[in-house]
């Protein structure tokens, strides 16, 4: 038998020349008489693979063929061995062909209809020996970057995660399958499959983070998708140490890990018991610098971790406060700031932690005298739904100090603030109602500003009516509240129909209705009356 003409690889065609002798030399040894019915078969079943159109002649598998068939022609041809090691070789090496002869089958069979590619694929994950198997890792990893839908099923990712499970893959191979979750991970047509197998995948992918290298960032990157949906994974890593091998990620990875090791580290703080993994590992400095010095990905999902980390409002969140800041994260957010030209992804989260850390009085104090205020006043007319909504929490914090030029850069906040209380996002519109709520109660002056606006009053009643659902009624009704002294607003209030409103308020024992439905019942007397 000799090999086609493009099967030209050296490996390929040897393959071909001890199938074409091993037959002839083992009829003349005695020593195959007992196995070689079966040795013959896979034989057979080999030489017909190899010879198929679509066998692949870099194939993994034609080494440790080459070498089986090698191993039965020396049996042939050697010098005598023992009994019963030429027994136990034979047995070996029949075993050993009769695998590798399935995983020949394996790789060409799609070609001859039995099946899909993909289920040919799928075939070569469940049941092919190690070598068919990181064949198959290698054409799954590929049809996933390349979006081709036949791979990309929740039957692939179960796969994948079986063979995680079964502990039987060679390094090599362990950190393709992480790849491919990886891969699976970065795809919105698998990330939900990749979910449901988080409790078989999660431990493995912790164990590939901790071994470093390649490997670790592609588990960084799984990760990330993982424990941004489910709670049981985030608390999985960071159970299994997961938090410390992060931070090494972060500190000695490759841009890329440092910002997949960020965004799984943001995910995990997310979640207030996992906390104190953070402040036993040291985590803040290291996050605080990422910021400085990391790749503008990085430097959001350390900011975001950050923000999620000083969220708290217990004792435990104050001293996560002070510890940030002492870390220098306050002087970080201001460069941050300095820094960025347009609406760019880590504005949100930065101005998340510059409101959380502003909670704590002292540092708020710190923060207006560092001009933060300009920041976040011009924050407010971004394009960007989650800057402006963070933007305006932060306002919320900082405008209890009051300063002369404080005052100055606020009263250009006011109209904007109106303008989102019109906002779609029940967030932003809350943010909104919120920081007027709280300007109106700082300042004589800020309530001033707000009578000014002549759609304040009409936008802050309309968030009351109980057919706009979702929010917290309260901020509106403080607002309100805070300018109805005023003969004037009082009756804009009436008007635009407050009265009605209120007293659904009073039904749900919103705090602040019985006092606004006694205040609006003054202006009622004026003979302003609600509409119908």
């Amino acid at each position: 038998m000799q090999p086609p003409p493009e099967s030209t690889g050296d490996a390929l065609a040897e393959c071909f020349r001890l199938l074409d002798e091993l037959p002839a030399a083992a009829a003349l040894s005695p020593a195959f008489r007992r196995h070689w019915p079966s040795i013959s078969a896979s034989l057979s079943s080999l030489s017909a693979s190899l010879s198929h159109p679509t066998f692949p002649p870099s194939a993994p598998l034609l080494e440790p063929l080459a070498s089986a068939l090698s191993a039965l022609m020396s049996v042939c041809s050697g010098p005598p061995l023992g009994h019963l090691h030429t027994v136990s070789l034979l047995s070996s090496s029949a075993a050993s062909l009769s695998q590798l002869a399935a995983d020949a089958r394996l790789l060409v069979s799609p070609a001859e209809g039995n099946g899909s590619e993909s289920d040919g694929l799928l075939s070569r994950l469940r049941l092919g020996s190690f070598v068919s198997r990181a064949a198959a890792l290698d054409s799954l990893a590929e049809s996933v970057r390349s979006s081709q839908p036949g791979s990309c099923s929740a039957a692939a990712v179960s796969a994948v995660a079986a063979m995680l499970d079964s502990g039987d893959l060679l390094p090599a191979s362990r950190d393709k399958a992480v790849s491919v979750l990886a891969a699976f991970a970065s795809s919105e047509a698998t990330c939900r499959f990749l979910a449901q197998e988080s409790g078989t995948v999660v431990p493995h992918l912790c164990r590939a983070l901790e071994s470093g290298g390649a490997s670790a960032e592609q588990a960084c990157v799984a990760l990330e998708s993982l424990t941004a949906s489910s709670r049981d994974a985030a608390a999985t890593v960071s159970a299994r140490g997961g938090v410390a091998a992060l931070l090494v990620a972060c500190a000695a990875g490759t841009p890329s890990s440092q910002a997949a090791a960020a965004g799984v580290l943001r995910n995990i703080a997310a979640f207030p018991d996992l906390l104190p993994a953070f402040s036993e590992e040291g985590a803040i400095p290291l996050l605080v610098q990422l910021v400085s010095l990391g790749t503008p990905r990085a430097q959001e999902h350390a900011l975001g971790c950050l923000r999620n980390v000083t969220a708290s409002d217990g004792g435990e969140g104050q001293s996560l406060k002070v510890e940030a800041f002492q870390a220098g994260a306050l002087a970080c957010v201001k460069d941050f700031l300095n820094s960025c030209r347009g609406d760019e992804p880590g504005l949100a989260p930065a101005f998340g932690l510059l409101r959380n850390m502003a909670s704590f009085r002292l540092i708020a104090e710190i923060a207006v005298s560092a001009t933060f205020l300009s920041h976040v006043v011009a924050a407010l007319g971004s394009d960007e739904a989650n800057t402006r909504t963070e933007a305006a929490m932060a306002l919320a914090e900082l405008c209890h100090i009051s300063s002369g030029k404080a005052r100055g850069e606020v009263g250009d906040a006011m109209p904007r603030l109106v303008w989102m209380l019109e906002a779609k996002a029940v967030a932003e519109r809350d943010a909104a109602a919120r920081a007027l709520a709280t300007l109106v109660a700082a300042s004589s002056s800020y309530r001033a500003l707000f009578r000014k606006e002549e759609m304040g009053i009409v936008n802050v009643v309309r968030l009351l009516d109980p057919a706009v659902r979702g929010g917290d009624k309260r901020f509106s009704v403080s607002v309100l509240l805070g300018v109805s002294q005023s003969r004037r607003c009082r009756k804009q209030m009436v008007a635009a129909g407050a009265c009605g409103f209120v007293q659904a308020l009073l039904a749900a024992e919103v705090d602040g209705a019985k006092k606004l439905s006694e205040c609006l019942g003054r202006g009622k007397m004026l003979g302003v009356f609600p509409r119908t």
